[in-house]
């Protein structure tokens, strides 16, 4: 019986005869051939031929095998399948070259493998770590290994041994070299270098300034040493597995900065400010800082004094908050975000600011504040003023007087009218937000969010954001029967633990910028836990994403997602404590903070017992859900945005050297059971603007199922939005999509239908409303063949070239007056609530 293979690499791994009949399974779909028992046959003729022509003890190498599936193929009679074959060996080793050129290496390894071209091109252009010169230095491997040795660290400190759950006298302080160990100690099978040493001493004098340290550093130092945490490699294989098997993946920030000397690993904070100028520009100095470490900022100008107002320290007048909003942007233009991007901003203004009428015109055709979200806090009374059509008081905030009155329903007309025309303000709930706000009675309301809105946070909180990637869940396997689906529930589950644990260690490890941020992050120890690859995971389960069975499933999710994390922070609870505001939020009183939890006909989880675990041991985090935009990170993965539908299932870019069109992954493999999917396929889609829905030969079956984000109703995207922020701790990022065609009114209902709904806020997008954002398939062009630059044993998109020369001159008219990428020069398009790039991923306001 053969046991081992002998990969390219030279590694010896373990014998699985199910790849061998995978391949010959996916050759024949390639020719339209559909029994999959064929493949399992020749398979085991294949494996029968090895064990007969082997020498005892000798190990299989790949290519051995590869040379026996195609004769057990032609001897078959399937030359067409052979041949399709023959073609996919020799596609996988251009992937193999192209993989080389893209990380800079002469062999690639089992990690490499499992990304996609794209992928790797988004991971060598923005996060592996390069020299001076910028050669890359490191392979995804090695980053994910660092990321997962820096994120355990902390469970080393609250290892029984060492962590204390009662006060003791503090340990003595101790001088470290993190230089000086640097390679020398190891956990596991993994190394520590300078930046996991000073991160691990970082933690260790925060606790022992908390009086929670048995022991003194030195001796932890010794302990490392002899291996007495050798246990905890398995914790770091967890986090890396995770990863690697692109399950989950933590912010961008965590991916950049952890290991490497910056050391945040925060996206998303919120700054506040006095009406003071000393404040304002102090609050300036800490917004650049963070933007240098990679992080975004979110702040409430509404304490600033009304445009014209008296100051009686010069005898002049106020500037008002849009004048310091537009210094702030100015301040971004120079920034750049950690070296991977530039500066996101969420300017924030109360209803009953005297300067909100300005304020809603602010990003009028978008052309100012172009660093800025920006979002009108609709406070809870303004709600009474508008139904009762009363007008409505703006305060100035220096004094608490009334600044004027205005007619309530026009101010809110008015927000609507600047959504449709330039799809800014956006629109925060303040009474959706803060009924479900855990300290609310304690804390006070929240009002300000991170610069995509779906994280709310007290001033100088701040939180880090991973996303689970439901495609990654899709089990898919064939019978006598055909195709079959399932999700993988016990997989998502240990997953959703994995990540919990990861998020929390990330607070105790990260590198926080300023002392006040790092306290009052602590204090509630919010961690934003969310999913992206929706859109895949529905198509594989052939369910509309704007159906109710798409819903269902969204709040099914959601709710599992929410469970299982707060499961997760309860045992962190009993291990580590309960966060330090515990006791002054409502969780005491058996409260949570979703809107799922009061409609008790909709559980599919017992709700009730959790909330007796959380009475009788706390919580470790005050929030542990949040969908954020998942921007590059889900490129990485492989899978679609966040909870987006799909923006377009064939995005277009056109190079110098050819025109390439990206693919998504389920829509190509579905189409090709079908047997039509080809270059015509490809380009009529890509010509469609993306949609299939007026492509005449394609099944109706699937028109319902491969819905794009214009295919869907603005009412379903709004729905689609409330279920999911019915699970959901924080809020939701998604962008409401509307019709060129759409009116004011139709724009007015969706925000109506949004708040009573139950959603904490809104971001609109009218297509071809924003300038500068890519049109799909809006230009004709001369037709060639396309070459398929496809990875077929990584998830993720697939590529096609078609190459025709383009001009310099034709494609600055392809782009002109268009947003371009930064990183990959393609035309932005909005989804998310930002401006983002459809093939690298990156975004201004991206996690």
């Amino acid at each position: 019986m053969i046991k081992k293979i002998r990969k390219r690499d030279g590694r010896i791994v373990p014998f699985n005869p199910e790849k061998i009949t995978n391949a010959i399974w996916k050759a024949m779909q390639a020719v339209g051939e559909k029994d999959f028992s064929t493949a399992e046959k020749i398979s085991k003729e294949v494996v029968r031929e090895l064990e007969r022509t082997l020498k005892p003890g000798e190990i299989p190498d790949v290519e051995q095998i590869q040379d026996i599936v195609e004769r057990k193929l032609i001897e078959a009679g399937l030359a067409r399948v052979a041949k399709a074959y023959i073609l996919y060996r020799q596609k996988r080793a251009e992937i193999r070259k192209e993989k080389q050129q893209i990380l800079n290496k002469k062999e690639i390894d089992e990690v490499d493998k499992r990304f996609d071209i794209n992928a790797l091109r988004v991971l060598a252009a923005r996060y592996l770590n390069k020299d001076r010169a910028g050669k890359i230095i490191e392979s995804p491997k090695q980053l994910f290994q660092r990321v997962a040795v820096n994120t355990a660290l902390p469970s080393l400190l609250y290892d029984e041994r060492v962590y204390s759950k009662k006060e003791l006298k503090k340990q003595p302080v101790e001088d470290f070299d993190p230089e000086r160990y640097e390679g020398k100690l190891k956990i596991g099978d993994y190394t520590l270098n300078r930046y996991h040493l000073e991160g691990l001493k970082r933690v260790y004098d925060r606790l022992n300034n908390e009086r929670r340290m048995k022991i003194p550093f030195s001796k932890l130092l010794k302990m490392i040493e002899k291996g007495d945490f050798e246990s905890y490699g398995r914790e770091i294989d967890q986090y890396y597995s995770i990863m690697v098997e692109k399950k989950f993946m933590p912010n961008t920030p965590v991916l950049v900065n952890f290991g490497n000397p910056l050391g945040m690993g925060m996206a998303c904070f919120v700054l506040d400010m006095e009406d003071s100028i000393e404040s304002i520009m102090e609050t300036l100095k800490r917004a650049a800082l963070i933007f240098k470490a990679g992080g975004g900022c979110g702040y409430n100008f509404s304490k600033l004094r009304p445009k014209g107002d008296f100051i009686s320290t010069t005898h002049g007048k106020s500037s008002g908050p849009i004048a310091f909003m537009t210094l702030y942007d100015k301040m971004t233009d120079v920034i750049k975000q950690g070296g991977v991007r530039r500066g996101a901003n969420m300017g924030i203004l109360n209803s009953d600011h005297p300067d909100i009428e300005e304020f809603i015109v602010a990003k009028k055709g978008n052309v100012q504040l172009t660093n800025f979200n920006i979002s009108v806090f609709l406070k809870e009374d303004f709600w009474d003023y508008y139904r009762e059509n009363k007008p409505y008081p703006l305060i100035n905030p220096r004094d608490g007087k009334v600044w004027k009155y205005v007619n309530p329903r026009n101010l809110f007309d008015t927000i609507v009218y600047e959504g449709w025309e330039s799809a800014e303000p956006g629109l925060l709930f303040d009474d959706n937000i803060n009924r479900y706000n855990p300290f609310l009675e304690t804390f006070g309301r929240i009002q300000a969010t991170n610069p995509c809105g779906e994280v709310l946070l007290y001033p100088n909180e701040s939180c880090d954001l991973g996303s689970i990637n439901l495609w990654a869940f899709i089990k898919e396997y064939y019978d006598g029967n055909g195709r079959k689906v399932e999700v993988d529930w016990d997989g998502l589950e240990k997953t959703v633990r994995i990540a919990t644990r990861f998020l929390d260690n990330v607070l105790d490890i990260n590198k926080y910028p300023f002392k006040e941020i790092e306290k009052e992050t602590l204090k509630n120890r919010k961690i934003g836990l969310g999913i992206m690859g929706l859109a895949d995971f529905l198509f594989e389960l052939e369910i509309p994403y704007n159906s109710e069975d798409g819903r269902r499933w969204m709040e099914r999710v959601m709710e599992f997602v929410n469970y299982y994390s707060k499961e997760e922070s309860i045992q962190l609870a009993k291990e580590r404590g309960k966060f330090p505001s515990y006791n002054k939020s409502f969780y005491r009183k058996g409260k949570l903070p979703i809107r799922g939890f009061e409609e008790k006909e909709s559980w599919n989880l017992d709700w009730d017992k959790l909330i007796d675990k959380i009475k009788k041991h706390g919580l470790r985090n005050a929030f542990t859900t949040v969908i954020a935009p998942t921007g590059s990170i889900s490129m990485i993965a492989g899978t679609t945005s966040g909870i987006e539908p799909i923006f377009a299932l064939v995005y277009e870019k056109k190079v110098t050297v050819g025109t390439f069109y990206y693919v998504d992954p389920v829509f190509e493999k579905t189409m090709e059971r079908e047997g039509i999917f080809d270059d015509t396929l490809i380009k009529d889609v890509s010509k469609n603007e993306g949609s299939i829905q007026d492509i005449k030969y394609i099944p109706e079956k699937w028109k319902k199922v491969f819905v794009t984000a214009m295919d869907i109703s603005a009412e379903d995207h709004v729905k689609a939005l409330a279920s999911v922020q019915k699970w959901t701790d924080s809020s939701v990022s998604k962008t409401i999509n509307f019709p060129e065609d759409a009116t004011v009114e139709d724009m007015k209902r969706a925000y109506l239908l949004a708040h009573y709904l139950g959603c904490k806020g809104l971001t609109v997008y009218r297509y071809k409303s924003i300038k500068g954002v890519y049109v799909a398939g809006e230009e004709k062009k001369e037709e060639a063949k396309l070459t398929p630059i496809r990875d077929v044993k990584a998830k993720g998109v697939s590529i096609y070239k078609e190459s025709v020369v383009h001009e310099e001159a034709e494609i600055e008219r392809g782009t002109k007056g268009k947003d371009i990428c930064p990183v990959c020069e393609t035309p932005l398009i909005n989804i998310e609530g930002c401006k983002k790039c459809p093939v690298c991923g990156w975004s201004v306001c991206e996690i």
